[in-house]
């Protein structure tokens, strides 16, 4: 076999069930669907079928890495977990991301991915060793014990150096919204750590020594690397990321805990309180979800804010499901709705350790209403009629983030309307590149470098025209979301860091903008195959076209369910707490003619436009959002045509 560069060449299936191992041939998968997400996808729509549910042993957990993972491309060692997704509602194809070092080992011990599928009749960790020797071994005693606790005991076994994915009480006992919690810090939401549960499966290990994945071009790689070490490097660059310890009273960093490969832009690291405790942290939701509540009471943010992540990562919680109850569930209980005496949820406690400690306690127990609430919050709200809590806090894709909101971006609708789960890697592009020009917007270029002017410059650059950061106008919208999810899924099939990738701006140029092509050439030099910045894009594309394909088999209908939950054209920005009302209160955005305007909410025209754009440039047909053949076979997926046709998910117009 022709020698290969940055792939390994083999996915290892593991049955739980019996201990039986298989094989596929990573290559059959790579030329289309590179790696990650990709692959991870095309093998769920050649294993899966509809009757499978998330806790079936029939379910398969694939965690891949991808072909730059392992290398000294920067930022490029994430790894992913996919499958039928618990936590989504309906129950339906997702997948999560992580950082660390695991994707890399996997790697390292000679594989691209692993496929767990069965159920063990007893607790146990997969281990997987050097060569890709995979086995199970007993975690009887491993079972109770919360995350770290596990992944403690696991690493004194195997070594420091071994990393680990393991899951706490919550994941043993199914909890929809359980994590998969890895060495150094690291999560994957979307319920995967119930799947894990629901296998019996407590933990992997991967236990092989670091080894050199070979590069097909390694000079040109380092090349390239001082072209993107050029646009990152400095405070001037503007791609570093506030610390925890700037939000959080009596927070200090103690310590780094990057992710293999990055220069750590993102200021992952290890903080603690004051009061002892401590824990890794990273500058996003999951550090700050309690802080409201916490603010409300105090005045500030700190021990509890802090505790709260620490508990949720402890344990096992998506952080995200949690802030949705700490919002809703209080509303429910002064309605009536819920017993306060019953949960042990006082109301004067709310904002307090207390009261975090005993809503996760209730949960990773299933004590009483714990049981309901830990199938999550639109399976909670419904069970108890109270859905109209959830308006403008809990969305059809499970989340809605005011600052990457389609009221600010029009350009983000049409990712909000076609995803069945939150695209949190296709709005980065958009919001985090927003937030930098407020800055600049409110504080002047001594806060930030990225002026009007450079902004223009990047969506010229970035998203096709500079008209996609006028934000006022419907023109040119949907081709940008079209960019956007391309290159949203390209990323996460090789897979690049989302807090890293694009690097779509840099205070170290003068344009202001980033270099676009940087992915396909690292690609590229590590693998010897030929890709351009069209290429790249391409292969998301192709990935997009694949996913759309799962979620029709799997009951979407098209545009009929391509929307935006209503409170987008009805409730005006400003009616949420978001750091945008400390940075820019008045929500002021670009817009035509380099004229500011303030966002308010989506107009309805505004939208229709923007899908009949998106769905246009998809080549999908206009009237019923569904694919055309001509589409499917210029992208090479002329195979979706006849089993698509079978399940009815197809409009023969088209």
């Amino acid at each position: 076999m022709e020698k290969l560069f940055g792939w390994t060449g083999k996915i290892r299936r593991v049955n739980v069930s019996d201990g039986s191992v298989s094989d596929s041939e990573t290559m059959r998968y790579a030329p289309r669907f590179i790696g990650g997400k990709g692959i991870a996808s095309r093998l769920y729509w050649e294993l899966m079928t509809n009757n499978i549910g998330a806790f079936d042993a029939e379910n398969h957990l694939f965690v891949m890495n991808g072909p730059l993972c392992g290398t000294r491309a920067p930022a490029a060692s994430r790894w992913i977990v996919a499958g039928k997704s618990p936590l989504a509602f309906p129950e339906q194809y997702a997948f999560g991301n992580l950082g660390g070092h695991l994707g890399a080992a996997l790697k390292w011990a000679g594989l691209d991915g692993l496929d767990i599928t069965g159920s063990s009749k007893q607790p146990v960790v997969l281990v997987v060793g050097t060569g890709g020797k995979c086995s199970l071994e007993d975690a009887s005693g491993l079972w109770g014990k919360d995350a770290f606790e596990t992944i403690a005991s696991l690493q004194k076994c195997y070594g420091k150096e071994a990393p680990v994915a393991a899951i706490g009480r919550a994941g043993e006992l199914k909890v929809r919204f359980s994590n998969v919690i890895g060495s150094g810090g690291v999560s994957a939401t979307k319920g995967y750590g119930a799947v894990m549960g629901s296998k019996n499966v407590k933990a992997i290990v991967v236990n092989a020594p670091k080894g050199n994945v070979p590069v097909a071009r390694p000079e040109t790689l380092k090349e390239i690397n001082r072209e993107i070490t050029a646009l990152w490097k400095g405070e001037s660059s503007g791609r570093h990321w506030w610390e925890v310890d700037y939000m959080l009273k009596g927070v200090s960093r103690v310590g780094n805990s990057f992710c293999y490969g990055c220069p750590g832009t993102c200021h992952r690291g290890i903080y603690q309180h004051e009061n002892g405790e401590r824990g890794h942290r990273i500058m996003c939701l999951s550090a700050l979800f309690y802080g409201r509540k916490e603010s409300a009471r105090t005045g500030g943010m700190g021990e509890a804010t802090f505790h709260a992540t620490q508990l949720a990562n402890r344990h096992g919680l998506c952080a995200q499901e949690l802030s949705f109850l700490i919002d809703w569930v209080p509303e429910a209980m002064q309605e009536g709705m819920l017993d306060p005496a019953e949960t042990g949820l006082n109301p004067d406690k709310l904002g307090t350790t207390e009261w975090i400690d005993t809503l996760v306690r209730l949960i990773i127990n299933r004590q009483g209403t714990g049981d309901l609430l830990a199938e999550g919050s639109r399976r909670a709200a419904r069970e108890l009629k109270v859905e109209q809590l959830l308006e403008g806090r809990v969305s059809k894709t499970g989340f809605q983030a005011h600052e990457h909101s389609p009221r600010m971006y029009l350009s983000a609708a049409p990712l909000y309307a076609t995803e069945p789960v939150y695209p949190n890697s296709q709005l980065h592009e958009v919001g985090l590149t927003g937030t930098k020009w407020m800055e600049w917007l409110s504080m002047g270029e001594a806060m930030s470098f990225l002026t009007t002017e450079k902004l223009l410059n990047v969506a010229k650059r970035f998203w096709g025209d500079e008209k996609a950061a006028e934000f006022d106008s419907p023109e040119k919208m949907g081709e940008a979301a079209v960019i956007m999810q391309n290159r949203g899924y390209a990323k996460e099939n090789m897979i690049f860091c989302d807090w890293f990738w694009p690097i779509q701006y840099s205070g170290n140029v003068e344009t202001g903008a980033g270099d676009p092509s940087l992915e396909a050439r690292v690609f590229s030099a590590v693998t010897g195959v030929e890709m351009d910045e069209e290429g790249y894009l391409r292969s998301g594309e192709r990935c997009v076209n694949q996913c759309r394909a799962i979620y029709l088999r799997e009951g979407r209908r098209g545009r009929v369910d391509d929307v935006l939950e209503e409170f987008n054209f009805t409730r005006p920005m400003g009616n949420e707490f978001d750091h945008y009302a400390i940075i820019n209160p008045e929500y002021k955005m670009p817009g035509s003619e380099g004229k500011l305007f303030t966002a308010t909410t989506v107009n309805r025209d505004y939208f229709e436009q923007v899908m009949d754009d998106y769905y246009r440039v998809r080549g999908w047909d206009r009237e019923t959002g569904l694919f055309t053949k001509e589409m499917l076979i210029g992208l090479d997926l002329e195979d979706l045509i006849t089993p698509l046709q079978e399940k009815g998910a197809w409009d023969e117009t088209g």
